[in-house]
């Protein structure tokens, strides 16, 4: 038998980093270096609007956005640089996607690299201003 979702979410948080809701404000607060990568498709980013100065990279797009070799018309400007401080966020909690993307980057080569715990959710609920 195959992994359930909870499994796959467990080993996913289990192998990446983690940072607190507040850990993360402060960061993005404090380093103007720090990157927030939302991983929430269009349509839940739609209902929120998008961290002020977070990215969005949906889905499989996270790894040709951070690439270094691939085309550069598919590369995101801000994931090029792979010492820069990266937080990535998904819906809520459990925190699955935003682990998943976190641990994904660090497999490219990304060197500080957290997932946000409690996602989106908790961002906006500990007061994450967002544009539209």
């Amino acid at each position: 038998m195959g992994k359930t979702f909870f499994e796959l979410a467990d080993d996913a948080m289990a192998q990446a980093h983690s940072v607190s809701v507040d850990e993360a404000l402060q960061e993005l607060k404090d380093n103007p270096n720090a990157l927030l990568v939302d991983v929430r498709d269009a349509e839940e980013v739609e209902v929120t609007g998008l961290g002020i100065g977070a990215i969005n990279a949906p889905g499989r797009s996270l790894a040709w956005k951070g690439c270094l070799v691939i085309y550069e018309e598919y590369r995101e400007p801000e994931l090029q640089d792979h010492s820069r401080r990266i937080l990535t966020t998904c819906g809520s909690s459990p925190c699955y996607r935003g682990a998943s993307a976190a641990n994904l980057l660090t497999e490219m080569g990304f060197t500080n690299v957290s997932y946000v715990e409690g996602g989106m959710a908790a961002l906006l609920e500990a007061g994450l201003a967002t544009g539209s």
